[in-house]
């Protein structure tokens, strides 16, 4: 089979903020560092990644390509960093709206411990709660949150990481259709009154988002999110199970704590620095941030092998790097926009990162790309 080229995994914006240029040779590095990337996750979804669009061999090659993951070991753990290399491989081999056929391929067993917590819940809204408070530890690029009145429940789907559009909306596209399934077996019947909201305008195939969630569909919506009657929430589940249920919820418990430590902070932090521009938050306002002193977040860093100095140091380097790819910035321009006042000051920097001075480094990450 002929395999597309790499496209764009990011594109410049006229800002030159938080976006990456091609993935050739020269790998141009995203801002979602090594902390972030490491974050464990099931390979749950990467296998059923392979069943949906895998079984001619150079289809599997091309979704494997990068991740280091082998077919050796299936329900091994793997990273968020080697899924996200393969959500990039499918959106260079399929036609935007995979997600949305991935997606009805999930069931509540995909999800693991979460999946069966919410289904064996004594209630709708007790399942669900389940998936707000724990639903990162599956997929640990989104969180939950929730609102709700005296009419209508929402459930909000955050990113906790930097994510490419087109690895954002194939991964949402399989939350919500996730967050259908676990609904409407309590319903008993299609969630007509619920509406789904997504944050983004309508893609080419939105016909097919008409096709997939049974309830209206709201495009360029504030949240992302699943909106339903509050009265719902009180709905018994059919599968109430309190042995599963709490064996489920220790087991979460348990996952949850792992993701609190040294290195999930240090992946916090280089998602403030990722989001900030100029030089970064410093120490106090990350600090403030993730609602721990100074002293406990050097340690808590330390922990992890690292330093804030280093943090933004790496993340300073990358966006240097980022914005010498595009030509529409001169070398002063770029100090500017990474807080050097003074452009020798980043002229030495530059020297420090990529032992040659700025304007030498980009004829050659000029050249490596030609």
């Amino acid at each position: 089979m002929v395999v597309p080229p790499l496209r764009p995994v990011f594109s410049i914006d006229k800002e030159g903020e938080g976006k990456c240029m091609h993935r050739q040779k020269l790998v141009i590095r995203c801002q979602m560092r090594r902390w972030t990337t490491s974050l464990p996750m099931p390979s749950t979804y990467f296998e059923l990644v392979m069943r949906a669009f895998g079984g001619a061999p150079g289809i599997d090659t091309v979704l494997r390509e990068g991740t280091g993951v082998t077919s050796e070991v299936p329900g091994a753990e793997i990273t968020l960093g080697q899924q996200l290399v393969q959500v990039r491989n499918a959106n260079r081999l399929f036609a935007p709206g995979w997600g949305l056929k991935l997606g009805r391929r999930f069931e509540p067993s995909t999800h693991g411990p979460v999946g069966f917590a919410a289904v064996s819940a004594p209630t709708l809204g007790d399942g669900l709660a389940v998936v707000e408070r724990f639903g990162h530890v599956r997929s640990p690029y989104f969180q939950f949150g929730s609102s709700r009145d005296a009419r209508r429940f929402a459930l909000r789907v955050e990113e906790r990481v930097s994510l490419a559009v087109d690895e954002r909306i194939p991964l949402i596209e399989c939350v919500m259709l996730s967050l259908q399934k676990l609904v409407e077996p309590v319903l008993g019947e299609p969630m007509s009154a619920a509406e789904f909201h997504f944050a983004w305008a309508p893609p080419p195939y939105a016909d097919r988002y008409r096709e997939c969630f049974h309830g209206p569909v709201r495009f360029h919506a504030r949240h992302t999110e699943v909106a339903m009657p509050s009265q719902w929430l009180a709905l018994k589940c059919p599968m109430a199970d309190p042995v599963t249920y709490n064996d489920s919820m220790r087991t979460l418990e348990a996952l949850e704590r792992r993701l609190d430590g040294d290195a999930y902070v240090a992946a916090q932090v280089e998602q403030l620095i990722a989001a900030s521009r100029g030089s970064g938050p410093s120490l106090a306002e990350a600090a403030a941030r993730l609602h721990l002193s100074c002293r406990t977040l050097i340690r808590r860093l330390r922990g992890a092998g690292t330093t804030y100095h280093e943090l933004i140091d790496t993340q300073q380097r990358d966006r240097a790097e980022t914005l010498l790819v595009n030509p529409d910035f001169d070398i002063a321009e770029i100090g500017h926009r990474l807080g050097y006042r003074d452009p020798a000051n980043f002229g030495r920097a530059a020297r420090r990162w990529f032992g040659m001075a700025p304007g030498r480094y980009r004829r050659l990450l000029t050249q490596r790309r030609a």
